[in-house]
């Protein structure tokens, strides 16, 4: 497909000026602003501030990137360089990176798209000034760094903003509205909504890129598992473990950040070894089972990881009533 009208100059006068600082700058600013960045942060806030922001901010975030990743899929606009073969050599990141961002589209920018929504949350739930100036400064250096990196242009940055906006502006609007009417829904009835959707945004995405599972429709699994996972965890958290995020000294709320980050690795990559192990990669069971490997990465996240710093006093628990996934 012909690319869309977008100024590639723009993007060819920044590969032009780079040089190794920004651009190791731009590979931070790409992974923070990756998924994986936002689930460390995400978990961050979760074990040592604020549970209740952080389940918000995740929701908030794999909404947009959900949006954003269907807008890629109807618009289906190659990124830079792609449609004129160089883009091995004009990206400033690993070919190996390179091979896999070259299977996906490029409108919107998805990391100017979670960025905008992450943060702009972020901004609106927080009335600290530096907080709030870290928001901004986050939201522009991620996006910025996409057409610096060669692998969007700064159209898609702008409609990724744009988008991550609005759905940062609902979730701010309506977040109360729709935690009351969400939590007045069974917890078993939440699982039953939730897991079944990701699996058919997934199938969408499929169908939407040719019957291909390979590029884009892979985010779909991360998406919808980790937030099926969210969803079965957080009211047993509440329930059965209700930690408090503020307690302990803040060597031990390190500590426990530390666990959770390492209860979570060691759940990601045990359960990839053992799913390579039962079919191969790519199959329609892999993709099924990479569903699975997300959905236990939430519920060890919201859920094991605070039950054992719990266990090993390293966290108090809190005594009021239970609550539901959006309280």
């Amino acid at each position: 497909m012909a690319p869309l009208p977008f100024n590639l100059g723009l993007v060819q006068l920044l590969a032009d000026h780079r040089n190794t600082i920004l651009t190791k700058l731009a590979h931070i600013a790409g992974f923070v602003g990756g998924v994986e960045g936002y689930i460390l942060l995400a978990s961050l806030i979760y074990v040592v501030w604020n549970k209740r922001l952080a389940i918000q901010l995740s929701v908030v975030m794999l909404a947009a990137s959900s949006l954003n990743d269907l807008l890629k899929l109807l618009v289906r606009n190659p990124r830079p360089f792609i449609a004129q073969g160089a883009y091995l050599q004009k990206w400033a990141v690993p070919a190996k990176s390179a091979r896999k961002l070259a299977m996906e589209f490029s409108t919107p920018s998805g990391h100017a798209t979670a960025a905008a929504a992450f943060y702009a949350y972020l901004y609106g739930k927080v009335q600290s000034r530096i907080v709030r100036v870290v928001a901004v400064a986050a939201i522009l250096i991620i996006g910025i760094s996409r057409p610096y990196l060669g692998v969007h242009y700064f159209e898609d940055v702008f409609l990724g903003w744009a988008l991550g906006l609005a759905v940062a502006a609902i979730g701010l609007g309506y977040a109360e509205a729709i935690a009351a009417a969400w939590n007045r829904i069974s917890h078993c009835l939440q699982v039953v909504i939730v897991a079944p959707a990701g699996l058919a945004l997934w199938l969408i995405a499929i169908l939407l890129n040719g019957h291909s599972t390979t590029g884009q429709p892979y985010a779909y699994l991360c998406y919808g598992g980790f937030l099926t996972g969210v969803v079965i965890a957080r009211p047993l958290e509440l329930s059965k473990v209700n930690f408090d995020p503020r307690s302990s000294t803040l060597l031990v709320k390190i500590l426990r950040y530390f666990l959770s980050v390492g209860l979570l690795i060691i759940t990601l990559f045990a359960l990839e070894i053992i799913f390579m192990l039962i079919t191969s990669r790519y199959s329609m069971l892999w993709n099924l089972l990479e569903y699975i490997r997300f959905i236990a990465a939430g519920f060890v996240t919201v859920f094991l990881a605070p039950w054992v710093f719990t266990r090993i006093g390293w966290a108090r628990t809190l005594t009021n009533g239970a609550g539901s996934f959006a309280d």
